[in-house]
């Protein structure tokens, strides 16, 4: 039996060791090639270590240069924006839309649930019209404000399902007790359920950054060169006659570097969130 064991620990830790290896690779090419030289890149060395590493690489890749037209920074700080604005109000409304969906029986409250669903499956491709007309109509269009209602619109729906999984699970002891001291409705929520749901929120907050972050159809087609946001710019690097990929690389490790440092961030009320909720619901 310990054999037995201790072959399967070697399987498995062989098996962890090669997938890791295989995740790090492309970070390593990345972090690398960032560093090198146009000439080294050209070399097609990928996996080589930069003889003499090109920190100012990243600087150019964020205020742009002969060689890079399009700087970073603009784009970097309207997605930053976008993304948080849009994290912040989902998270908020998604947890109000999921305590009423959790708590409330009913004929009314099982059509709109089933709406929230069908919500979830909608492809943009779907709704890119609704949303230009929306836009336009508010006359939010071409504007941040424009991409931040598009982007909560789309995202509501899953913040209220994951709020609302989470919350099936909180004892409606705690709520009664806080209504026989007298609180109402409003302050049950704030100060009991929000304070016990907070690594639902932070697993909601993360799903919603990482979401709204990459996406790249909405905003390609509502976004103006002053609303451009990170994913839209990296995709116009490319297609000039010399592509400087060490340039590249180090505009997609800046722009991997807002979502990274809010995972960071939140990373350890992740898993407890979505595990609290998938196990509860």
């Amino acid at each position: 039996m310990k054999s037995k064991n201790n072959t399967l620990k070697i399987v498995v830790v062989t098996v962890l060791v090669v997938l890791t290896c295989a995740y790090l690779l492309p970070i390593y090419v990345m972090v690398t090639n960032s560093l090198k030289t146009l000439p080294e890149i050209q070399q097609r060395t990928y996996l080589a270590f930069p003889l003499k590493p090109q920190i100012q690489n990243y600087s150019t890749a964020l205020f742009g240069s002969r060689e890079f037209l399009i700087p970073m920074k603009r784009p970097i700080i309207n997605s930053t924006i976008i993304t948080l604005v849009v994290t912040l109000l989902a998270a908020f409304f998604g947890g109000l839309g999921g305590y009423y969906l959790s708590r409330t029986r009913g004929a009314f409250v099982r059509f709109i649930f089933i709406l929230v669903g069908i919500a979830l499956y909608l492809p943009y491709q779907a709704v890119i019209i609704p949303l230009t007309t929306i836009t336009a109509k508010s006359g939010l269009a071409n504007s941040h404000f424009g991409l931040i209602l598009s982007y909560l619109i789309i995202n509501l729906p899953l913040s209220s399902v994951l709020m609302g999984t989470f919350f099936l699970g909180i004892p409606r002891e705690l709520e009664e007790a806080a209504e026989v001291d007298g609180a109402n409705k409003v302050q049950i929520f704030f100060r009991v359920v929000t304070p016990i749901s907070l690594p639902a929120y932070a697993s909601v907050a993360i799903i919603i950054f990482t979401q709204v972050w990459n996406e790249f159809f909405i905003a390609l087609t509502l976004s103006t060169p002053k609303t451009q946001t990170a994913q839209v710019a990296m995709a116009m690097t490319q297609g000039s006659t010399i592509s400087p990929y060490n340039l590249q690389m180090a505009a997609s490790l800046l722009t991997v570097a807002v979502p990274l440092l809010i995972f960071l961030f939140l990373g350890r009320y992740f898993i407890r969130g979505i595990l609290a909720g998938a196990l509860k619901g």
